[in-house]
């Protein structure tokens, strides 16, 4: 189970992106640097290809598997996936929505043809396959899709489609959320909840010349049951209503004349969204069971199998970004440390990238924490002041390093390289100190 999220600035354009990837308790993930290679076609499986175009990405990739839970290539196109369910089954032998992700990663470089690549590919293949670590469990996938200047939800149920725009403030989860206010359907799905009068020049579901009532797509498809299990719907509420906040706040702000508060603000957002990801606001108790499924930062327990493996927060900055990444499980005990992403390169300003063929080591350390967390008390380490105090300001000294280096890239004052080199130093020491503190 995980939580996608989105939010615009004040002129329309994304400002964040972030996912909690909720996977099976032990599945190691890790953030992989997969470099730029030469344009080529890619075979999936025998009979599903697509054209890879070879643009670097960073992808936040669970050991086992070929695709990944959410990442960003060097063109800025973000992408994150959720698992839904609906009465529409995948096919059980089908592609991972996982493996989709990181093909419109490879092959995109805009939002807008990312979700026209997913839209053509489930259409054109399916989708579906065992998307368990342990077990099985067989899903459809939404998506959301982002890059500097627009974002779009994606849902699918089997060969089926709708999407719509992203809102100022919007948020995916494993829950259908686009009902009637979609803008395009497949065809199929159109005839049934969008039917058009097939001599009108309808080039979307909104426009006028159609024979009926435009019906729910999320009632259409929905298989409801499983609700009660994700708790999908509850956490979706939970971000919307944190990201509807930061919005709020910022427009407040944005009426301040007060300088120095409006030089704090990007910081100030990028400090909540982080606080958001790692909140534990729907279940402050959570139980073993279903109860500790409506928090955003999802503990292990006994049913269903899943807790938080991995966290990412894209932040879009004039000309670039700086990715976010936990490379850990539980990101309310964990720093988020970053990634420069200037005229379409990245720059580490943590540890060196680590290779797709070389993550045995990040996997490892992804491993070391998990045990570390589990230990007795480590995991209620959030509700204690000392602690939060500690991390919250490691985080802040580290988002000024990384604010620092992208300012200096920008300004072009020397090489990117010993740029990114110089304060990746400084980002080391704080997490390296902030993690011996506390036994890490």
């Amino acid at each position: 189970m995980c939580d996608t999220v989105i939010l615009m600035d004040n002129s329309g354009k994304p400002a964040f992106f972030g996912k909690n990837s909720d996977r099976h308790p032990e599945e190691p993930q890790a953030l992989l640097y997969i470099s730029e290679r030469a344009p080529s076609t890619v075979m999936l499986r025998e009979g599903v290809e697509y054209q890879d175009k070879g643009f670097a990405l960073l992808l936040s990739k669970p050991s086992w598997m070929a695709g990944g839970e959410m990442g960003v290539n060097s063109q800025g196109l973000s992408i994150g996936n959720e698992a839904v369910f609906s009465r529409f089954k995948p096919d059980e032998h089908g592609i991972l929505g996982m493996d989709i992700l990181r093909a419109a990663l490879s092959a995109c470089a805009s939002a807008k043809e990312a979700l026209d690549f997913i839209t053509s590919f489930i259409e054109k293949y399916g989708q579906g396959g065992n998307g368990a670590y342990k077990g099985k469990l067989i899903y459809n996938n939404s998506f959301l899709a982002a890059d500097p200047q627009e974002a779009y939800i994606i849902e699918t149920a089997g060969k089926r489609w709708a999407w719509r725009s992203a809102m100022v403030a919007d948020a995916i989860s494993n829950a259908y959320c686009i009902e009637d206010d979609y803008k395009r359907l497949d065809m199929q799905t159109r005839k049934e909840i969008a039917p058009v009068n097939e001599r009108a020049a309808c080039s979307d579901e909104s426009d006028p010349g159609r024979k009926g009532k435009r019906n729910s797509w999320k009632a259409h498809v929905e298989d409801r049951k499983y609700l009660f299990f994700t708790k999908g719907e509850q956490r979706r509420s939970s971000s919307l209503g944190g990201l509807m906040r930061i919005a709020a706040e910022r427009a407040s702000s944005a009426q301040t004349e007060a300088q120095n508060e409006a030089q704090s603000e990007p910081k100030a957002q990028l400090e909540k969204i982080f606080s958001l990801l790692r909140s534990h606001e729907g279940a402050t108790k959570p139980g073993p069971f279903l109860s500790r499924m409506k928090n955003l930062c999802v503990h292990p327990g006994l049913f269903p199998q899943s807790a938080t493996t991995a966290s990412m927060v894209v932040e879009y900055l004039p000309g670039g970004a700086l990715v976010w990444h936990t490379d850990s499980s539980y990101p309310c005990i964990s720093l988020y440390k970053p990634v420069l992403l200037k005229d379409g390169r990245f720059y580490s300003l943590w540890k060196p990238f680590c290779a797709e063929n070389k993550a045995e080591e990040r996997y490892a350390s992804w491993n070391s924490h998990r045990q570390w967390a589990v230990k007795s008390g480590h995991l209620q380490l959030s509700a204690k002041e000392d602690f939060a105090l500690s991390r919250d300001a490691a985080q802040a000294s580290i988002i000024r390093i990384a604010q620092q280096a992208f300012d200096s890239v920008s300004r072009e004052k020397g090489s990117p390289e010993r740029i990114s080199s110089v304060y990746a130093n400084e980002v080391a020491a704080i997490v390296g100190e902030w993690e011996k503190r506390w036994g890490n």
